[in-house]
């Protein structure tokens, strides 16, 4: 099968639109009508514009009358003349059904649909029913040209929109890997949307960016499960099929062929503010991209994306490469941005599609630049960020709280730049708030557990001031006395009566400098969220056992680290939970094998450890009758559910593989 490049298949290819919103009618407005806002509801306020030079006329034309009367109803349910307003009456909400000239030899009326024909809420209207007249019904009048019996005159049925209750499945499937495989050709190749549960496939309908979609309206029952896949002609069907349930509404479907997407970023440059300046025009110039993807040798020209003045191209990069580039006009150098050797452009491919959008020479009147410094210096020789295979951004709120907005080392020097342009709007107002990240991830961004944001007043740069911000990573410079913090606790150990806990932790001192006598506290509580949270006495050790007292109980590690020297030697205290409470008793006379058990008391189940010599446990009310009881045990550990045993006391006895015998007590709660 021939390939196309994707360039030739934009030229070769006809953009379908089609309508994917459920929420708007699909019948066409007349031309002698018009009505504001577009997309308007039965609920919304409207005006609503009629043109009678463009309108049919059984007996004379309404051009010129001071006054157009509308007789009108609305479609409910696809019955037309529901909730009929006389042109000689009024509406529901008192209103007059009259049109009042605009000098253009237009009319309008202003109202609110629903309130004048009272429609009830939730109601579906899909249609205005409208004819029109002088104030006599046998006089002048103004209807809609029938289009099936021309040039006879039929009623106006204006198209509102509307959210439909039925189901219905929008298919959006993208074969830009399918042709890049060659498995697919656009010119000759149609593509269907296959429901396992009807006969007909549904053609889709093709795009400019190998995006094939199209819609199923009809057929389908709410709460049916439906099993999808996507077909190339008659004969080559996905290896995959998805189920999809129908709900009330639109239920979006959107995938790669066979799942499995490629990694398509698309770039995108405005060049709006370039045709203002006439450096750019749009009928004799055309944008390029040069850079590290295409070996700096320059792109094929740019599509201009509709009638707006951005213009991209799709290149399928490799995830985790940093790339860089420039937009030129006409292929060259002499024009391209950032003359006279300013800085490349950088894009670390993500791992999905990506679109990118940028200003030719960054120039918008509307913004100012903003340069972003994080020195990672540090966060690098701790090992928390590794440049191979981590990256850091920046999220605020000029930019959403996240946007992929990628700083880069362009210093070779662990300061990790990135310039934003920021709304003029900004400048004198609020604060800039933002925090660096790795990866994207809030989870590891700075100053973790709600932290404050870093703020920023921008400046004017009239004058050439350039707003500037450098930090380090957390604030934490190593030139900078710092105290000393911990993190990664832990507690480990059985959570049993009589054994040893441990608490556990990572130290870190930013100034390098070692761990001296941090202290440590033990706390008993309610639960795992500190309700009467109780020091324990003399527990000033990282380890601690437990008694039969703390039994219900959950433990507490508390550590306030402290550096062997400095003036800030001592951090903050940090503190770390059991995810159970302390419970059971060790056996230690059953085979000369110990074996724990928790919680005690237990509420709806409980847990055996250190079996390895038990054969059978069995399970005892105060009567002697067995209640429970599993044989053939096999692991080191076993959980069994108590939802089903009464309130009280309980014996518990294990038997091992030499007939040996131990018997504990427990209290179901």
């Amino acid at each position: 099968m021939k390939k196309f490049t994707l360039n030739l298949l934009k030229s070769m290819l006809v953009l379908v639109a089609f309508a994917a919103v459920l929420s708007v009618s699909h019948a066409q407005m007349p031309a002698a009508i018009t009505i504001e806002p577009a997309g308007a509801t039965v609920f919304d306020d409207i005006t609503l514009t009629f043109n009678p030079e463009m309108a049919c006329f059984q007996n004379a034309s309404l051009a010129g009358v001071p006054l157009v009367y509308m007789h009108s109803g609305v479609r409910i349910g696809g019955n037309n003349w529901q909730n009929v307003v006389e042109y000689n009456a009024v509406g529901a909400n008192g209103e007059s059904p009259h049109l009042q000239p605009n000098g253009d030899g237009t009319y309008s009326i202003s109202y609110n649909p629903a309130a004048f024909y009272d429609i009830a809420p939730g109601t579906i209207v899909t249609h205005i029913c409208a004819v029109f007249n002088d104030g006599q019904w046998d006089s002048k009048d103004g209807r809609d040209f029938d289009p099936a019996n021309p040039p006879n005159c039929m009623d106006f049925f204006i198209p509102l929109a509307f959210t439909s209750t039925d189901p219905k499945f929008s298919f959006k499937v993208n074969m830009n890997k399918a042709f890049n495989e060659g498995i697919f050709d656009p010119v000759s190749d149609d593509v269907y949307a296959i429901v396992a549960e009807r006969v007909d496939p549904i053609l889709l309908d093709p795009s400019v960016d190998l995006i094939y979609t199209g819609t199923l309206e009809a057929g389908l029952d709410s709460g049916v499960v439906y099993n999808i896949h996507f077909r190339i002609n008659d004969d080559l069907n996905e290896d995959v099929t998805r189920p999809y349930t129908a709900v009330p509404g639109n239920v979006e479907i959107d995938v790669w062929w066979n799942d499995d997407p490629i990694n398509a970023v698309v770039f995108q440059c405005d060049m709006t503010y370039q045709v203002d300046l006439g450096t750019f025009d749009p009928a004799v110039d055309f944008l390029d991209i040069a850079g590290s993807m295409n070996g700096w040798s320059g792109s094929p020209h740019m599509a201009q994306v509709g009638t707006s003045f951005v213009y991209e191209i799709s290149y399928t990069l490799e995830a985790g490469t940093i790339y860089e580039y420039k937009y030129r006009i006409n292929g060259d150098w002499a024009t391209s941005e950032f003359p006279d050797g300013g800085p490349n452009r950088m894009f670390l491919a993500p791992s999905e599609p990506k679109t990118v959008l940028n200003i030719y020479n960054d120039f918008n009147p509307a913004t100012i630049p903003m340069l972003f410094q994080c020195n990672m210096s540090y966060q690098i020789s701790a090992g928390h960020f590794d440049p191979m295979v981590d990256y850091l951004d920046i999220a605020g709120n000029m930019n959403g709280w996240g946007a992929y907005d990628v700083c880069f080392d362009r210093g070779n020097d662990q300061v990790y730049v990135i310039t934003m342009m920021i709304d003029t709007i900004n400048v004198g107002g609020s604060p800039i708030e933002f925090k660096f990240r790795f990866n994207g991830d809030w989870g590891t961004s700075e100053f973790p557990g709600g932290g404050p944001n870093r703020k920023y007043n921008l400046q004017d740069t009239t004058g050439g001031f350039m707003n500037t911000y450098y930090c380090w990573y957390s604030d934490l410079d190593p030139s900078v006395a710092t105290p000393p913090w911990a993190y990664d606790l832990m507690i480990d150990g059985t959570l049993t009566v009589g054994n040893e806990l441990t608490g556990v932790y990572t130290y870190e001192n930013v100034n390098g400098i070692p761990e001296g006598a941090s202290t440590f506290k033990w706390y008993w509580a309610d639960d795992n969220a500190g309700t009467n949270l109780t020091e324990i006495p003399d527990a000033t050790t990282k380890n601690y056992t437990t008694l039969t007292a703390e039994i219900g109980k959950y433990v507490a590690f508390e550590v306030t680290p402290i550096a062997a020297s400095g003036d800030s030697a001592v951090g903050l205290p940090v503190m770390v939970y059991t995810d159970e409470p302390i419970g059971g008793l060790a056996i230690q006379d059953v085979g000369n094998t110990w074996v724990n058990f928790y919680p005690n008391p237990v509420t709806d189940k409980i847990t055996f450890e250190h079996l390895g010599q038990i054969t059978r446990i069995a399970v005892y009310n105060l009567m002697g009758q067995e209640v429970m009881s599993v044989s053939n045990v096999a692991t080191q550990k076993l959980t069994l559910p108590t939802t089903t045993l009464k309130a009280g006391v309980y014996f518990v006895r294990f038997f091992t593989h030499d007939q040996s015998m131990g018997t504990a007590k427990f209290l179901k709660l």
